[in-house]
């Protein structure tokens, strides 16, 4: 079973990994995006820690532009060229420690701030809240 990651780790893999999607996404590269989501999300850390909420949403943004770029870019509130500079703009505030401040993005990845998101973004936000000792 692989270990859980800590707060530091998973920060700047997720710093890394947006970055390296966003570079991608402008080349046109969509296969990319999102290639190691699910061995981060794996070791992702659980829990519902302040600290982790920042992360939790970068995360939770992550999966939906992979969803979205699975779906062929449906319309919606996040258009196909918007996701890069989102991406960029999430990983800068994590590089520094910040929390995330883009309205858009909380709006649409941010759970505990608007719990009835669709049931995707719920799903992977229940799996995060579970406690590192309930975590398989």
């Amino acid at each position: 079973m692989a270990t859980m990651m800590t707060y530091q780790e998973a920060r700047d893999a997720l710093v890394t990994q947006l970055r390296q999607d966003a570079t991608a996404h402008d080349a046109e590269q969509y296969d990319a995006v999102g290639r190691r989501f699910d061995a981060l999300e794996h070791r992702f850390p659980r829990g519902i820690a302040a600290e982790l909420g920042r992360l939790h949403i970068a995360l939770t943004f992550w999966d939906g532009w992979v969803h979205a770029r699975n779906h062929g870019w449906p319309p919606g509130p996040i258009g196909i060229k918007e996701w890069p500079g989102l991406a960029r703009a999430i990983a800068d505030e994590l590089a520094a420690d910040r929390d995330i401040t883009d309205s858009k993005v909380l709006t649409h990845f941010n759970l505990v701030a608007h719990p009835h998101l669709n049931e995707r973004v719920q799903i992977l936000a229940a799996r995060l809240r579970q406690s590192a000792d309930r975590a398989v």
